[in-house]
C-alpha cells in the first residue's frame, strides 16, 4: 500500500471512528481528507467508496442536500469502474437512495431502492459467508424502505 493510500485509510478509519460516536464534524473533515488524498491515487472504485461515506456522513448530519453533488459523483465514478466490488455498488445504489428519501424526492428514492435491492439480490452467497446466517439485509432493508414508500 503507497503512503497515500495507507494516509488516507488512516483518515477513513478516524472518520468512521468519530462517525460512530455521533461527532459528524469531525468525521466529515478526515473523510474529505481521504477523499482528497485518494483524487491522487488513481483507483476510481476506492474514490468513490471514500465520497460514498462522505454523502452518508451529510446525510446523517441532516445536511442531505449538501449531500447530492457527492452522490452524483460517487454514482458516475462507479459507472466510470466496471471492476468495483459489487457489494460497493449496491451500497453506493443504497447511499443514492437514503439521500432522496432525506430531501423528500420519493420517485428518486424508489428507482434508487429498486436498484439496490437487485444488486443486493446477487450477493446472497456473500451476505450468508459474511455473517454466517441466512437471509440478505440488504433485501431486507431495500424492502422495508420500498414498502414506506408505497404506503
Amino acid at each position: 500500500m503507497s503512503d497515500t493510500r495507507a494516509q488516507a485509510a488512516t483518515y477513513a478509519r478516524e472518520a468512521q471512528r468519530l462517525r460512530d460516536a455521533g461527532d459528524h464534524y469531525e468525521a466529515l473533515s478526515r473523510q474529505r481528507r481521504a477523499v482528497s488524498l485518494l483524487r491522487d491515487v488513481g483507483d476510481t472504485a476506492a474514490l468513490a467508496h471514500a465520497i460514498r461515506h462522505v454523502a452518508d456522513i451529510l446525510v446523517e448530519a441532516d445536511r442531505p442536500d449538501e449531500a447530492g453533488a457527492a452522490i452524483t459523483e460517487m454514482l458516475a465514478l462507479y459507472r466510470a469502474a466496471p471492476d468495483a466490488p459489487p457489494l460497493d455498488v449496491a451500497n453506493a445504489l443504497r447511499s443514492a437512495a437514503l439521500q432522496a428519501e432525506a430531501i423528500q424526492d420519493s420517485d428518486t428514492a424508489w428507482i434508487f431502492w429498486i436498484q439496490a435491492r437487485a444488486r443486493y439480490e446477487e450477493l446472497d452467497a456473500l451476505f450468508e459467508e459474511m455473517t454466517g446466517l441466512p437471509g440478505n439485509p440488504g433485501i431486507a432493508e431495500a424492502d422495508a424502505h420500498l414498502k414506506r414508500l408505497r404506503g
